[in-house]
């Protein structure tokens, strides 16, 4: 039998490789964060309780919800659900903004640190103010899960009753003073190491 006759397979257009590209990078961040994101609850939660000064110390927390609740506390209902709400998209927002400040700007000049460190910061903050109303929810439905019967959505509506839509906006300053310069060092460091390791840019 003759062979079926070979095509040569046509090079991707520039288009279909962007689009690839970008779910590619948010798929890998919300696998990511989707196992991380369980990983964050407890000590998100012990943390707010201590923020909120509902305990003066974290041993002193920590006990205290475990003779209390168990493990249980430490995952109170919808706790997990809106962490996740809140991580995924703050991460597939983050990295998205990111390569594309880097494919428009960084790497079409000569590649310098400082230029990684503004990409990153830029892309800290935007992921930041753009999930801010996830983050409102989280802290609220984590802190006290008891006063909306553990819904996210419940939490949403209380939330949006009681301030409108500022009300999703509070922390964001203080938040962004964290991720920006957080993102800022992140990125920078993760573009040093590539480029100590040899890790070279996908064509």
């Amino acid at each position: 039998l003759l062979p079926f006759p070979q095509q040569k397979c046509k090079p991707t257009d520039k288009s279909s490789e962007a689009t690839l590209r970008t779910i590619s990078i948010a798929t890998a961040a919300a696998i990511g964060n989707t196992v991380a994101s369980f990983s964050r609850v407890p000590y998100e939660v012990v943390k707010q309780k201590l923020q909120t000064g509902e305990y003066s110390s974290t041993f002193g927390a920590m006990k205290h919800m475990m003779n209390t609740d168990g493990v249980r506390a430490f995952f109170p209902t919808g706790g997990v659900s809106i962490q996740m709400i809140r991580d995924i998209p703050y991460a597939i927002v983050t990295l998205l903004t990111y390569e594309c400040i880097r494919e428009h700007w960084v790497q079409k000049r000569d590649e310098a640190a400082w230029r990684d460190m503004v990409a990153g910061a830029i892309a800290g903050g935007v992921g930041s103010y753009a999930t801010n109303p996830m983050d409102v929810v989280k802290t609220r439905l984590q802190i006290d899960p008891h006063s909306y019967g553990g819904s996210v959505w419940e939490c949403t509506k209380s939330t949006f009753a009681e301030g409108g839509p500022h009300a999703f906006l509070r922390g964001s300053v203080p938040r962004l003073i964290h991720k920006i310069p957080a993102n800022g060092a992140f990125f920078l460091f993760y573009e040093f190491f590539r480029r100590i390791l040899g890790v070279q840019e996908s064509s």
